[in-house]
C-alpha cells in the first residue's frame, strides 16, 4: 500500500494534500522529499496566527525562512494576523505591545535585507527592528510577498504600525516605486481592524492613521477594503497623484458611522448632529446609492458617568433628494429628533426618498438624557402608523418596514412601542419586523470595490 502511495501520479497527490491542515502538511513535507514539492505550495498558500497574551506568532521564524529561501514568500496567498487580547479597556491603548525576542545574528540578517531598500527611513525602520516592535518584523514580512492576494490584520498588528504604513506608502503610492518592494499587483482583499480610541488618545498621540489607510486605494487589484479611517483636517491623498486603478468600476460606500465623545472633540467630531450636512455630503452618490446604513453613538469620558450632551440641526427632508435610495437604516432621532418636542422635524412622507422599499430604524442615542421616546411610544408608533397607511402616495414601492433594537433589551424598554409594531404588523400588508442585534464597532467603515 505503502508503494502504491508513493508512486501515485502528481494530480493524485493534489487531491489527498489539498484539505490537509498545516500541522499535517507540515509533517507530509517532513516525511517524503519526493512529496515535498507539492505539499510545500499549499503548507505556505494561507499563513494564519493568533497573537495572544500567552503565545507570540512565530513571524521571526517565519521570516528567517523566506529571507534564507526566497521562492517560499511567492507562495503565500494569504496572510491572516489575529489578536485582540491587549486591550481589555479603553485606558489600556497606551500600553506598548509586547516585544518579539530575537537574537543579533537573526537582527543582523534582516537588517541587511533593509539596508539593501532605497527608502529614506532606512535608519528608523533598522532602529525599531533593534527595538523588535511587531510594526519593523511585519512590515519587513509584507514587504517580501510579492503573490499576496488577501492580507487581515487584527487589532495587535496594526495598532503599532508606522513603519508598515511608510513601507506601503513607498511600494504604492510614490513615483519613481522602489522596485525592490513588492507592487502587490494581486492583492483583492485588505481587513485592518484598528482599536477604538481610548480616553484622551489625542492628548498622547497625533498618530493619525489616514495617509496609511488611504494607500490601500493604491492597490492595482483592490476589491474590498475595510478599515478605521481617522478623519483628516484636510483631505489629501498620500501619493503624488490620486489613486487611479485601473480594474475598479464602483465604490460602495454603505455605512455612514456617526460618533461624538468630549476628549475627541476636534472641528470634525462635535457634539452636533448636522443632517443638512450629512446629506450635502452624501448628495454626491445621488445617482447611485441604493443602501445606507447610519449608526449613531456617543460615549463617556474618565471620570464622568453622564453621557455627552448632544443636538441635532437641519432636518431629514434634504434626504429625499437621494431618490435611488431602496434600502434605509437609520436611527429614530435622525428622523423624528430626541423628543417629540424637537424642532425642524418634518413628517415621515416628506423625510424620506419615494423610492424607498425598506425601512429600518433603530434605537441609537436611546441611552442619551435627551431620549424621551421611552416616554412617548404611542407618539412614536402612531407617526409610523399614519406614515404605513399613506405609504401608496409617499412610497409606493416599500416592501417593508423594521424596528432594530441595538442597545437595550426590547422588553425592558420598549413593551408598549413593542406591542404598538405587532398592531401594525396585523393590520398591514406589508412586512413589519421587530429585531434585535448587535452594536457595530463605533467608527469602523467598510469599502466594497468591483471590478
Amino acid at each position: 500500500m505503502a508503494c502504491s502511495i508513493l508512486s501515485s501520479p502528481p494530480e493524485i497527490l493534489h487531491m489527498i494534500f489539498a484539505p490537509l491542515s498545516p500541522s499535517d502538511l507540515y509533517a507530509v513535507c517532513l516525511t517524503c522529499r519526493n512529496w515535498h514539492s507539492i505539499a510545500e505550495p499549499y503548507l505556505y498558500y494561507q499563513i494564519e496566527w493568533t497573537w495572544t497574551n500567552t503565545q507570540n506568532p512565530p513571524i521571526v521564524q517565519f521570516l528567517r525562512s523566506i529571507v534564507h529561501r526566497s521562492e517560499l514568500a511567492s507562495l503565500v496567498h494569504t496572510m491572516i494576523l489575529n489578536g485582540d487580547s491587549f486591550e481589555l479597556s479603553i485606558w489600556d491603548f497606551e500600553k506598548k505591545s509586547p516585544k518579539l525576542p530575537v537574537t543579533e545574528a537573526v537582527l543582523d540578517e534582516f537588517v541587511k535585507c533593509i539596508e539593501r531598500l532605497h527608502i529614506p527611513y532606512t535608519e528608523e525602520w533598522i532602529q525599531e527592528l533593534r527595538a523588535e516592535t511587531v510594526d519593523a518584523f511585519l512590515a519587513l514580512l509584507l514587504s517580501r510577498l510579492p503573490n499576496l492576494r488577501c492580507l487581515y490584520l487584527g487589532v495587535h498588528f496594526a495598532r503599532e504600525s508606522c513603519i508598515m504604513g511608510m513601507m506601503l506608502r513607498s511600494a504604492l503610492c510614490q513615483e519613481p516605486q522602489d522596485d525592490r518592494l513588492p507592487s502587490f499587483t494581486h492583492l483583492q482583499d485588505v481587513t485592518v481592524v484598528y482599536p477604538s480610541p481610548g480616553f484622551d488618545t489625542h492628548r498622547h498621540s497625533n498618530i493619525r492613521n489616514t495617509a496609511d489607510t488611504l494607500a490601500s486605494f493604491y492597490l492595482p487589484s483592490v476589491q474590498r477594503i475595510k478599515t478605521l479611517v481617522d478623519n483628516p483636517a484636510t483631505f489629501v491623498w498620500p501619493g503624488d497623484y490620486p489613486p487611479k486603478p485601473s480594474s475598479l468600476a464602483s465604490l460602495d460606500l454603505t455605512i455612514w458611522d456617526w460618533h461624538y465623545r468630549e476628549d475627541l472633540e476636534n472641528y470634525f467630531v462635535r457634539n452636533v448632529i448636522d443632517l443638512d450636512q450629512i446629506a450635502v455630503d452624501l448628495s454626491h452618490l445621488r445617482e447611485t446609492l441604493t443602501d445606507l446604513t447610519i449608526s449613531a453613538g456617543s460615549g463617556m469620558i474618565q471620570h464622568n458617568i453622564n453621557f455627552p450632551e448632544l443636538s441635532i440641526s437641519g432636518s431629514f427632508k434634504i434626504f429625499r433628494g437621494l431618490h435611488m435610495l431602496e434600502r434605509l437604516q437609520v436611527p429614530i432621532p435622525f428622523l423624528l429628533g430626541l423628543a417629540p418636542s424637537a424642532p425642524n422635524v418634518v413628517g415621515l412622507a416628506e423625510a424620506l426618498p419615494k423610492n424607498i422599499q425598506w425601512l429600518t430604524v433603530i434605537d441609537d442615542l436611546c441611552l442619551q438624557n435627551e431620549w424621551e421616546w421611552e416616554f412617548e411610544s404611542e407618539y412614536l408608533v402612531e407617526t409610523f402608523r399614519s406614515w404605513l397607511q399613506d405609504r401608496k402616495k409617499s412610497a409606493p414601492r416599500l416592501q417593508g418596514f423594521r424596528l432594530l433594537i441595538k442597545v437595550m433589551p426590547m422588553r425592558d424598554l420598549y413593551p408598549e412601542m413593542i406591542q404598538g409594531f405587532r398592531d401594525i404588523n396585523a393590520e398591514t400588508d406589508i412586512q413589519v419586523e421587530i429585531v434585535e442585534g448587535e452594536r457595530r464597532v463605533p467608527g469602523e467603515v467598510e469599502f466594497k470595490l468591483w471590478e
